[in-house]
């Protein structure tokens, strides 16, 4: 029987702020508070508008995400796990989990992959509860089997699941610029046409 998510990595719960805390911000210093809507479908962390927070030392200390924390959301209807990088300085709000390696023997890398493959997702999304706002309770991620092939195999894995992820955004990024392209000149059309 595979090994379960909670034998190999640590599990949590992300920071709930409640009354005043919820809504404090300073202008420079402090954490970035990690949301739902900083996980891009893609398996991706994108920050677009800043939610700082004074955080206390005890509070760094337990919810600071670190480089090669998986973070995942626990409530809606997605459940893509984002991979964080050693540029993000933040703490991981109540709306995720944090998912924290705690052998070498499972990269992150791999790890990341694993939860978004179809077949994890598929797992996690038939767990999700409520009818309004869907959850997704701890022991569900903390109980999920993993399976664990050799390190040589999840290096593979890992570089595959890159270099996929890089092609994807070169092919998006293609398509833009043909857009742009097409844009363009259908407007030198109509330009050129209503100057004759």
């Amino acid at each position: 029987m595979p090994p379960l998510l909670e034998d190999i990595a640590e599990v949590r719960t992300g920071l709930t702020l409640r009354g005043k805390d919820a809504s404090l911000r300073t202008s420079e210093e402090g954490l970035h508070l990690l949301r739902i809507s900083d996980l891009t479908e893609t398996g991706h962390i994108q920050i677009e508008n800043e939610h700082i927070i004074e955080a206390s030392p005890a509070i760094s200390e337990k919810y600071q995400v670190k480089e090669g924390d998986i973070v995942v959301a626990n409530r809606g209807s997605r459940t893509t796990a984002a991979i964080v990088t050693n540029d993000i300085h933040a703490v991981a709000g109540g709306q995720l989990f944090t998912i924290r390696p705690k052998t070498d023997e499972v990269l992150s890398g791999y790890l990341h992959w694993l939860l978004n493959s179809p077949h994890t997702q598929n797992r996690l999304t038939s767990q999700l509860r409520g009818s309004y706002v869907q959850t997704m309770p701890i022991s569900v991620m903390r109980k999920l089997e993993v399976a664990i092939p050799p390190l040589e195999t999840q290096h593979k894995i890992q570089e595959l699941a890159d270099l996929a992820g890089r092609e994807r955004q070169l092919v998006k990024k293609i398509s833009k610029l043909r857009q742009q392209h097409l844009n363009g000149s259908l407007s030198a059309l109509i330009t050129n046409r209503t100057t004759q």
